[in-house]
Parts: structure tokens; sequence; C-alpha cells
């Protein structure tokens, strides 16, 4: 008998549907604009050497676009700074990269996608 398994831990996370992403909070504001704060699940690898990093230096908040969740929505990516701990590569710290959202990406890459079915779908051509 094949077992399921759960992929998502809570609602919130399930709704928001981001692979490899975990929300934290989703905070409501007066205009019904959702802050949805996120943070990664998943390991990340360093760009110099590819060595997962587990040790974490320190963090920052980042901005992504998205698409809309129930309506508009800003996200906030709670990304970690690593240490790269191969005592060869030359980067000490790097921060945490994903499929979704690739190093130095302010969108992330379903909100990417549907744009470019939009234009596709359009008809038209875009500048």
């Amino acid at each position: 008998m094949n077992e399921l398994t759960l992929v998502h831990s809570d609602a919130a996370t399930a709704i928001f549907n981001l692979d490899d992403y975990r929300v934290l909070d989703t905070p409501v504001l007066s205009f019904d604009q959702r802050i949805i704060h996120i943070e990664s699940t998943l390991g990340s690898g360093c760009p110099g050497c590819g060595v997962i990093g587990t040790r974490r230096h320190s963090g920052r908040q980042q901005r992504v676009r998205d698409i809309p969740v129930a309506g508009p929505v800003e996200v906030v990516w709670a990304k970690r700074l690593l240490f790269c701990d191969e005592s060869l590569c030359p980067r000490k710290t790097f921060f945490e990269a994903t499929l979704e959202v690739p190093a130095r990406a302010r969108t992330t890459s379903r909100l990417r996608s549907a744009l470019v079915r939009a234009v596709i779908d359009s008809g038209r051509a875009a500048t």
C-alpha cells in the first residue's frame, strides 16, 4: 500500500504553493494587501564550490515580486547568509538561492513564466 506524504506543513504554505519555501507569517494591511513572510526549506550550495551550506552567518530580508495569491501580495524572504565550510574554496560566505528565486533575482520563476505566457497569448509585440 502506498503512503501519502505531506508536502506542506501548514495551510498557508499549501495555499502559497511556492516550491521549497515555507510561509512564516501573513499579516494583512489595512487595504487588503497581504505581506507573505517566507523562508527557504532547502539547503543551498556554495556558488564557488557547490558544498551545501549548513551554518548560518546572518541574514537579511529580501522583497520578491510574485503572482497575486487571493489578491495583491508583497513577498518578503528571510534570506540566509551561509558559511562555506570547504577550506579550499575562496568564498567564505554566500547567500542562499533556489530554483524559484535564483541568485540576484527579484522575481519568482513562476511570475516570469506567467508574464511570458501573457505576452505570447496576447498576440502583440512586447517592447
